[in-house]
């Protein structure tokens, strides 16, 4: 493993085969890729909301404290 202050290597592979992809691979691995980014751009817009209008408008309600005192 690399240093802090070094970098490092990156490891180049060959494909695995000579052929291309089959169509059901590349179906699977846009499916996985669409859904992944789906994902990503909810928690984004989790996050940008939260940030504008608070954690209390996002749903995090907070528990008011009762007035009465136990006796």
């Amino acid at each position: 493993m690399a240093g802090r202050d070094e970098k490092a290597p990156i490891e180049l592979f060959a494909p695995a085969a000579k052929e291309a992809a089959g169509p059901t691979v590349t179906t699977r691995f846009d499916d996985a890729v669409l859904r992944l980014a789906r994902l990503i751009g909810r928690q984004m817009a989790r996050e940008e909301f939260e940030r504008r209008h608070g954690k209390r408008a996002a749903g995090t309600k907070k528990r008011e404290k009762s007035s009465r005192k136990s006796v």
